[in-house]
């Protein structure tokens, strides 16, 4: 996983996605505001969680069950703010010297 500015995140899950679900469309058509639960998506409670394991082993780091509970996950905006908030705290745990988000929940 290369260095990446925090403006590639958004577009790196829409692409994550987009590619999950089969959906064939371009990132930018994954708009922020667009429902999770759309007619376009079709998501549901076990598509989440492979995606949320999909973004997981795709960029290195766990998401925590309990950031993932916490989170108001009712559009794709919200998923993408979780996924490249976790990204943050695990890439300035590194730099840190520290470990990396361990989904511990502690």
């Amino acid at each position: 996983m290369g260095q990446s500015s925090s403006d590639e995140w958004p577009t790196r899950v829409k692409r994550v996605i987009i590619d999950v679900l089969d959906l064939g469309i371009d990132p930018d058509e994954l708009t922020d505001d667009l429902s999770l639960y759309s007619s376009t998506l079709r998501m549901d409670s076990m598509t989440l969680l492979h995606l949320l394991v999909t973004f997981e082993g795709e960029f290195g780091f766990e998401i925590d069950d309990e950031d993932v509970m916490n989170a108001d996950l009712d559009t794709v905006g919200s998923l993408v703010g979780l996924v490249t908030d976790v990204a943050r705290e695990s890439r300035s745990a590194m730099a840190a010297g520290g470990p990396a988000n361990d989904g511990l929940g502690g």
